[in-house]
């Protein structure tokens, strides 16, 4: 590294200033994580300070956690993480009915490893960034993240991430760095589409929410494959979307406009099993009859029992796997703090709906301990029916653990 001139070198050979420097070097990826610092005698050239000023830095960097010390090989840049003083896990995340039934899974797994599950309600009372900073000045060892914020502040949440391990759940949190557990969406909904396909449809349409998530994207990914696959031609004014993030209620509108025309499609894959009532609601309005005149499938069987009845199909995500890969997720971490982020991947199911012409065989009634989290109704195991053209274009994804 360059030597400072004197003037500089009087200024910055203070201990904490070489410490600063360091540690803005490394959260400016100057020295990656496990990446060896440079050793004391540079250091000492490089700031103009003695060796034991070099050594009160270097140990007050390791200290506050962005960097560690290999015996006999010299400091390794880390990530900024230190073990926690708490046995407090954070989990941030909206007020939602499914959410709290994920809270009382991630709780009850936190506790067998002798840890407790603090909730941080949002977004009203709580912005996120805030419950992150608040977690992170009150010592909690980790936390669970259900972004809610479209724009989060990069700059807080990279601030939060330096001083806790944070596992993201379901979808990224902006473009923050940090472990992921989450679904194949696309595989979701290429089978949810597929479903409608062999239920007789031919034009099919797309609807539910419209959001920047990239997960929403993947789904809309996984439908265009499907119909590509399957031969059918994806119409532009078919894309029937009928919420976007900041909307009090859905708009329907343009759905029951299109669906009273003579070319309306015979079936429609709702992105979102909360949208699916809805939806619902303008088939009917357009005076059709769900099932004969139009078919739905969904991804998500959280459905009213009502609506329920009425689907093909329904993608039913298990939300059981996703709590236990997150705990794992947070209980590697808490012993290697400074490993890469990790993207893992929970299973989905297929929910065969009544108005099925011929359902498959093998059916398999659900694990009762996700009560609350998913509808009554009978799945298919995802891995072993799924079918051979999803299959073969999303084993990769589906079957990878993967560093970011």
């Amino acid at each position: 590294m360059p030597r400072e001139s004197g003037s500089d070198r009087i200024a910055r050979n203070g201990f904490r200033n070489i410490t600063a420097s360091l540690r803005d070097r490394i959260e400016a990826g100057e020295f990656i994580a496990g990446a060896y610092l440079p050793t004391e005698r540079e250091l000492q050239a490089g700031f103009g300070a003695s060796r034991a000023t070099v050594r009160k830095a270097l140990a007050a960097l390791i200290d506050s956690g962005w960097a560690f010390n290999v015996p006999k090989k010299g400091v390794v840049a880390t990530r900024g993480l230190k073990p926690g003083l708490s046995k407090n896990i954070a989990f941030v995340h909206i007020d939602d009915f499914s959410l709290t039934s994920l809270n009382e899974l991630l709780a009850r797994l936190l506790e067998e490893k002798g840890l407790n599950l603090v909730h941080f309600w949002g977004p009203t009372n709580q912005p996120m960034e805030d419950a992150l900073r608040r977690a992170a000045e009150e010592n909690f060892a980790g936390a669970f993240v259900w972004s809610y914020k479209g724009f989060p502040d990069g700059d807080l949440l990279r601030m939060a991430a330096g001083q806790l391990p944070i596992i993201a759940l379901d979808h990224r949190i902006g473009d923050l760095e940090a472990d992921l557990v989450t679904f194949d969406h696309e595989a979701a909904a290429y089978e949810a589409t597929e479903m409608l396909v062999q239920a007789g449809c031919k034009v099919i349409g797309i609807t539910g929410m419209l959001d920047m998530l990239e997960i929403t994207h993947h789904r809309i990914c996984g439908y265009m494959r499907a119909m590509f696959d399957y031969g059918l031609q994806p119409l532009t004014n078919d894309f029937l979307f009928t919420y976007t993030s900041g909307m009090q209620e859905p708009d329907t509108s343009g759905l029951l406009h299109r669906l009273s025309s003579s070319d309306r499609p015979d079936g429609l894959l709702v992105l979102q099993d909360i949208l699916v009532p809805a939806t619902a609601k303008a088939i009917q309005s357009a005076g059709l009859s769900l099932s004969t005149d139009l078919k739905l499938s969904t991804i998500g069987v959280v459905l009213q029992p009502e609506v329920r009845e009425s689907i093909v199909a329904g993608i039913e995500l298990d939300w059981q796997s996703l709590a236990h890969q997150a705990v794992g997720l947070l209980t590697e971490r808490l012993e290697y703090l400074h490993r890469p982020p990790k993207v893992c991947y929970a299973p989905h199911g297929l929910t065969v709906g009544p108005v099925c012409d011929s359902a498959p065989e093998n059916l398999q009634t659900p694990d009762p301990s996700t009560e609350g989290l998913v509808a009554g109704v009978e799945s298919i195991n995802h891995k072993s029916n799924m079918s051979c053209a999803a299959s073969e274009r999303t084993q990769r994804s589906r079957s990878r653990e993967t560093s970011l």
